[in-house]
């Protein structure tokens, strides 16, 4: 299934990535989350010379794997990083400014996001090589160089990541970007009935799975031999729980506003 990050709040998903940490995600940050990515990368690396309870209790409190930032100070940076895109990336602006105004759209929603890293740890060999990643980054910024963060064969994966299983209230950024995708100008149509149907029934299934592999999850716990696994799968999966059941009640609210303007129209 390769290694997922995801940026979220406590009800959405709003994107995930595999194998990679999108660069548009990180220009949300500042250079103090890179002394708090330093510090979580010592907290892991201690974690895993401590007994298996020790490393449970700190990645049940979320003391690695997990950098939050406010909705705030996210969209700031993002603000601030604007004129290294505009300068390096100018191509890349639209995808940039679409991408600032979905998140500036979940704001509304929550106060806070996180950036999930956890599978990282978790495969990592050295993590030395992550923190060496995101300060090569942020020095690319600072001098307005290119950086191998941005992979031009995929310009959306390294970007932004996808967003296939959020509806972000009816927008799919990344289906904009897809080049059989009409022209941004033109006029978007409203989702059909039978599209929010197929919704709720991913959303459903999705939060369905979840649920039953956060329990499954619980009883490894239980195991000692599978404590670990356990314990990093009930947080995941108890995550998706939380991230579709959010999902699913969305598509609910956006089937019923979809009856209701053609009850209007009729």
């Amino acid at each position: 299934m390769g290694n997922r990050c995801y940026l979220t709040t406590e009800t959405t998903q709003i994107f995930e990535s595999n194998n990679s940490l999108p660069t548009f995600w990180l220009m949300g940050l500042a250079s103090e989350h890179l002394v708090l990515l330093s510090q979580q990368l010592e907290t892991f690396e201690l974690a895993e010379t401590l007994s298996q309870k020790e490393f449970e209790r700190r990645l049940a409190e979320k003391q690695f794997g997990v950098i939050d930032v406010s909705f705030e100070d996210f969209l700031q940076n993002l603000d601030f990083h604007s004129e290294y895109l505009s300068a390096v990336y100018p191509d890349l602006l639209p995808l940039y400014h679409d991408f600032q105004e979905l998140i500036a759209e979940e704001s509304s929603y929550s106060d806070n996001l996180e950036l999930i890293y956890l599978d990282y740890l978790l495969f990592l060999e050295d993590t030395d090589d992550l923190l060496a990643a995101f300060i090569e980054l942020f020095e690319a910024m600072n001098s307005f160089e290119e950086t191998s963060w941005i992979n031009e064969e995929d310009i959306l994966g390294s970007t932004i990541g996808y967003d296939d299983f959020s509806n972000h209230h009816g927008n799919y950024l990344s289906v904009k970007y897809q080049p059989d995708h009409r022209s941004a100008d033109e006029e978007q149509p409203l989702s059909t009935k039978a599209s929010l149907f197929y919704q709720i029934i991913k959303s459903g299934f999705f939060f369905t799975l979840s649920f039953i592999l956060a329990i499954g999850s619980i009883w490894m716990i239980m195991d000692s031999m599978t404590r670990l696994a356990g314990v990093a799968g009930g947080l995941l999966f108890g995550m998706g729980t939380v991230i579709f059941g959010g999902n699913l009640r969305h598509d609910l609210k956006s089937l019923r506003e979809r009856k209701g303007i053609e009850k209007i129209n009729d």
